[in-house]
């Protein structure tokens, strides 16, 4: 089975009534079959074949996660063209960039709303004039002209596929190349225009199969919850990848803003984040507990003290005092796992953080809290997959080791090189491009530097591009500095200046609940800074703390503290939620200014 669309008609001709996806439709789940999923890929692929469709088109998406949007993007592949999605949250700019640079002449969208951002005032006349089909998710038509409605396509699909001589699954199966470019992912990028990767099946179902392995992880009865951009190489994997090859049953969230409302009704027993929203749940769990009486307070602090010592006593390959064995089982019962339930991690039993490294203090929380996070680091260059942690193994602060088949070096400058059949097929359009990020001996080079621990893992140690040189010449990787001053309590983000400068300065954030507490505080906040003395002065200890530990080329010399988190709206974080440095840079560049006056 070469293709995730051979190992999905496998599943649905093996197991046609397993449920294979869920979408909210009035607080209810409402399943689609393995049949279902697989028959209505094979209809779309029949109408979008009616309509013009062929290998050297590009089918492009503007979306939230849903299950039409996989259903549009496999039943392109399936046609042998090529699928290309769009970040919900794009600009019209980008959007439109996007569509130009694949010359797409079909498009599908979720709903008006969607469509309004491609257009904007201008409604049909908005829609490049080589768009000339127009599939609407939702069934709203009125967007254009050319408009037809995803179950019109179906619809449509289906007829065709009852008439005499019609294509049937297999051809088309038996017609596709597993090496060739099938999906385009737009690397959300942090400067300049996004780069169209080019994938192949070959890649992913390789990638995916590997890491299965890696981990261990078994085929079927799992549930997975989609709610990461399908068109990033993380979602990709999880939900084609892991849903289709480990035969999971995707549960979509609703909405952006409803995932942690909705993750403990999905009960996922996957669950990929990105290190951000890791934070966030951790930061959320902790402010509540802050808020709480006296009694509830002291009581989750000697929960997790105990849940430190299991966790620290399980890495350790011993076991507990029968004392503590106790305490802990009673910590378990009457705190921690209500902790896990109120997330939606009671089921989960493989949990993954990638796109970023995640900060070791966020790793030992849910440690403590009885759950292990496995690291993945990747790009989308190499299908999402370079190297991952062991579980079973306390690898925080580390990204692991390489996957059996994927060849991963250290070049001389400290980059992380890698091999394979993971590694992309090239940038569309950008010959230029490619050769300069794989050499001529097949080596991707990703542009993350790293170091080898004592126990063989991997240290990620920041960008190349993002490393700073001081007016001094003294090279600084902001990375690790930036990670362990976010373990203060109160601070959410950091973002480190300085480059070309005599010394380093901070743009520190605060925690949704620190900045709730100082809603409330009159004169705390003045324009795009805080100001309030006691806010000042806890950051300050903090960073204090921290240059006793630093170089001091590497001290932090002055710092601003924000009134506002850095955004994917602003434009100063990628949708993946990594900081775009530039735009950050610019935006509070009198702020900085001042730093060196």
């Amino acid at each position: 089975m070469s293709t995730l669309l051979h190992h999905l008609a496998a599943w649905a001709e093996s197991d046609p009534k397993a449920i294979a996806q869920q979408f909210r439709r009035e607080d209810q789940w409402v399943p689609i079959t393995t049949k279902e999923y697989c028959d209505r890929v094979y209809w779309l692929a029949l109408f979008l074949e009616s309509k013009g469709m062929t290998r050297d088109d590009i089918g492009t998406i503007l979306s939230y996660n849903c299950p039409e949007w996989v259903h549009f993007d496999l039943a392109v592949l399936l046609l042998g063209a090529k699928s290309a999605g769009i970040y919900p949250n794009s600009t019209q700019k980008d959007i439109h960039y996007v569509l130009d640079h694949t010359e797409s002449r079909f498009f599908a969208v979720q709903n008006k709303a969607y469509f309004g951002k491609l257009t904007g005032d201008l409604c049909e006349s908005g829609l490049p004039k080589r768009v000339d089909t127009v599939i609407v998710f939702d069934g709203d038509t009125s967007v254009a002209s050319n408009a037809v409605s995803y179950e019109t396509a179906l619809a449509t699909g289906k007829k065709l596929a009852s008439q005499a001589g019609a294509k049937t699954l297999k051809n088309y199966l038996d017609a596709l190349d597993p090496h060739a470019p099938a999906f385009m992912i737009y690397t959300s990028g942090t400067t300049g225009n996004p780069k169209g990767a080019l994938l192949s099946h070959d890649n992913l179902v390789y990638t995916i199969e590997h890491g299965m392995a890696h981990w261990g992880l078994n085929v079927g009865g799992g549930a997975l919850f989609s709610f990461l951009p399908l068109c990033h190489i993380a979602e990709k994997i999880q939900n084609l990848g892991g849903g289709i090859c480990l035969r999971y049953t995707v549960n979509f969230a609703s909405q952006f803003e409803k995932v942690a409302a909705e993750l403990p009704l999905a009960e996922p027993t996957l669950l990929l984040c990105v290190p951000r929203l890791w934070e966030k749940m951790m930061e959320g769990v902790s402010h509540k507990l802050s808020q709480a009486p006296p009694l509830r307070r002291v009581l989750a602090h000697w929960a997790f003290s105990m849940g430190a010592k299991k966790s620290g006593a399980l890495y350790a390959g011993r076991s507990l005092s029968y004392a503590d064995q106790a305490q802990w089982l009673l910590a378990e019962r009457l705190v921690l796992s209500k902790v896990r339930t109120a997330l939606g991690l009671k089921k989960a039993n493989t949990l993954a953080s990638g796109a970023a490294v995640l900060p070791i203090h966020v790793s030992k929380w849910f440690q403590m809290l009885g759950c292990e996070i496995n690291e993945v680091f990747g790009q989308t260059e190499s299908t999402g997959i370079i190297l991952m942690t062991e579980r079973g193994k306390d690898q925080a602060g580390t990204v692991g080791v390489a996957p059996k088949g994927m060849e991963v070096k250290i070049a001389e400058d400290g980059e992380i090189l890698t091999r394979g059949r993971h590694v992309f097929k090239g940038y569309f359009k950008n010959p230029e491009a490619t050769a300069a990020t794989v050499d001529s001996e097949g080596w991707l080079h990703t542009g993350d530097l790293a170091e080898k621990t004592a126990q063989g893992a991997m240290r990620i140690r920041g960008r190349k591009k993002e490393i700073m040189k001081t007016s001094g010449g003294k090279i600084v990787a902001p990375l690790h500095i930036e990670e362990e001053l976010k373990a203060a309590p109160l601070i959410s983000q950091v973002c480190l200046v300085g480059d070309g400068k005599k010394f380093i300065s901070a743009l520190i954030t605060l925690t949704e609940g620190k900045m709730a507490e100082l809603a409330k505080m009159k004169g705390a906040l003045d324009g795009a800074v805080v100001t309030h003395p006691s806010v000042v002065k806890e950051v300050q200890s903090y960073i204090d703390h921290l240059n006793h530990k630093l170089a001091g080329y590497e001290q932090i010399k002055k710092f601003a503290v924000l009134s506002k988190e850095f955004s994917i709206d602003r434009g100063e974080m990628t949708p993946t939620l990594k900081m775009k440095r530039n735009v950050i840079e610019s935006r509070y560049q009198d702020l900085i200014n001042a730093f060196y006056e």
